[in-house]
């Protein structure tokens, strides 16, 4: 006779980016701007014509830094200036959303992986690792640290890798819940098989690309896919 072993279905692993998912907001320029001066459109734009580089590590934080103040008449950055707006930065960016908290709060209660998968820098990668709320998270993988930005397949498989080494080896892209902001983002980790879900971004329930509900926060979306996949939120 026959005999085949059933295996158990891995336990999920529940995987967030950060900014404009887990974060309240998503423009930091006011509170730059309160150190910077100038004209705030032009620090805007500067804020973000460069951002893609420094989340990918290509650009140190003092060459960041300096473009976006040079941007607003601001020359020459002292050392402890650049850690001044780095350090505005990222306390605008820690803010959660009340939403996005009591969710990571309902699945730390029920001792889910949870894992942050984000395009951030270096120095926003070493300040999230010092939050509260990040003792609930086995990891993070920050894009400034690995040299490339989401939607690069390779920085979905290193998040792959290293859940490997929890399952002896073995990769379970289905078996990761994937939430972001950005469809591009969505739509490369569903290539490799995870089971990844749109985001409409924090402060923007309807104008997020793809959103398919308007009005309808994320962690609503989130807590309802969870729940269909047997994720305890109770």
């Amino acid at each position: 006779m026959s005999r085949r072993t059933r295996r158990t279905a891995p336990a999920p692993t529940v995987v967030f980016d950060f900014g404009g998912v887990l974060s309240a907001g998503h423009d930091p320029v006011p509170d730059l701007h309160e150190l910077l001066g100038g004209d705030a459109a032009a620090l805007q734009e500067a804020l973000w014509r460069e951002r893609a580089a420094y989340d990918a590590g290509q650009i140190s934080a003092a060459d960041y830094w300096g473009a976006v103040a040079a941007a607003v008449g601001v020359e020459n950055l002292s050392e402890p200036e650049v850690a001044e707006l780095q350090d505005a930065d990222n306390r605008y960016f820690l803010r959660l959303d009340p939403a996005s908290r009591a969710l990571l709060h309902d699945l730390a209660r029920n001792q889910v992986r949870l894992v942050l998968l984000s395009n951030a820098s270096r120095g926003f990668g070493e300040a999230v690792r010092q939050a509260d709320w990040f003792e609930a998270f086995s990891f993070a993988i920050i894009s400034g640290e690995e040299g490339m930005l989401k939607p690069d397949p390779e920085i979905y498989r290193i998040l792959l890798e290293v859940l490997s080494h929890e399952t002896g080896g073995v990769s379970n892209p289905s078996a990761v819940i994937f939430f972001d902001d950005r469809e591009a983002n969505v739509d490369a980790a569903r290539e490799l098989g995870i089971d990844a879900h749109l985001w409409p971004r924090n402060g923007e329930q309807g104008e997020s690309e793809g959103a398919a509900d308007s009005g309808e926060h994320g962690a609503k979306i989130a807590r309802r896919v969870l729940a269909e996949r047997g994720v305890a939120l109770d």
